[in-house]
């Protein structure tokens, strides 16, 4: 077989600006070589050619590589998991695992990134992948529509707890614990939000939920504590993936929007 590689990077030197290369340019340069986005676009960061629409995250082209050969599990695809998948997706993390048995109803809207009026009844994992391709044309999608396993993490670089019970958070973090991934947990009530980072050796998921009565109440959730949480989770990930650690290892930060107040609380 015909290594291709030297004439597609001689055509990325050819197209780039200033060491940028546009998404329209790479597509091009996809299809003439019968061969794909991910696949160009991999071989640009390689060579220090950045996507141009990365350019806004001040990231370097060996960051932004580490990234696009990341993958992120999200279990749960909701509220909190929707919005970190938007972000993840836009700073350019090649690989996300998506999981969730559900779908999409009419309570989801006030809050939950992708849900809209026209796709209500839709599945959530199938609607965040196609949504998605519009926003990164070269992220790779992995869908578990069913409650998650070990099969759903067992690949990823970082796991995003996006779940909304207390039990099914102790099963997940104990699964990451078994395969060594860093659980990035986050969960909002109302106005209130909290965030940490569950590991082998704090187990803070099990620290915040030691007593469970195993019944589930649906908690009041507003969209800008949602927002809020995601953020963090999505930005506690990458610094994870880029090897920049965390600075909530050893305990959890709780937020209290109505009254503005933030606090890191140690375990």
């Amino acid at each position: 077989m015909v290594d291709e590689t030297p004439a597609i990077l001689s055509l990325l030197k050819k197209q780039a600006e200033d060491r940028y290369i546009t998404l329209a340019a790479a597509q091009k340069i996809a299809l003439q070589n019968s061969t794909t986005l991910a696949s160009v676009e991999s071989l640009a960061l390689q060579h220090s050619i950045l996507p141009l629409r990365y350019k806004r995250n001040g990231l370097n082209s060996a960051e932004q590589l580490t990234l696009f050969k990341s993958t992120v599990a999200i279990i749960g695809c909701g509220g909190l998991g929707g919005r970190n998948a938007e972000i993840l997706s836009r700073i350019g993390v090649g690989h996300l695992i998506l999981t969730d048995p559900d779908i999409f109803s009419e309570s989801n809207l006030n809050r939950q990134m992708f849900c809209t009026a026209d796709n209500l009844g839709q599945e959530k994992v199938t609607v965040l992948e196609r949504e998605l391709q519009k926003i990164n044309p070269a992220l790779d999608t992995s869908l578990h529509c069913n409650h998650f396993d070990r099969s759903s993490i067992l690949r990823a670089d970082t796991v995003i707890d996006a779940l909304d019970s207390a039990e099914a958070r102790k099963e997940l973090a104990t699964l990451c614990q078994k395969e060594d991934i860093p659980l990035v947990h986050g969960a909002v009530n109302g106005w209130y939000g909290q965030l940490g980072v569950d590991n082998r050796t704090n187990s803070i998921i099990n620290t915040l939920y030691q007593r469970t009565d195993g019944k589930t109440t649906a908690p009041r959730v507003v969209p800008m504590t949602v927002a809020l949480i995601a953020t963090m989770q999505a930005t506690e990930a990458c610094k994870l993936l880029l090897g920049k650690g965390t600075t909530i290892d050893k305990g959890w930060l709780q937020c209290d929007l109505y009254n503005g107040d933030f606090e890191v609380i140690e375990a």
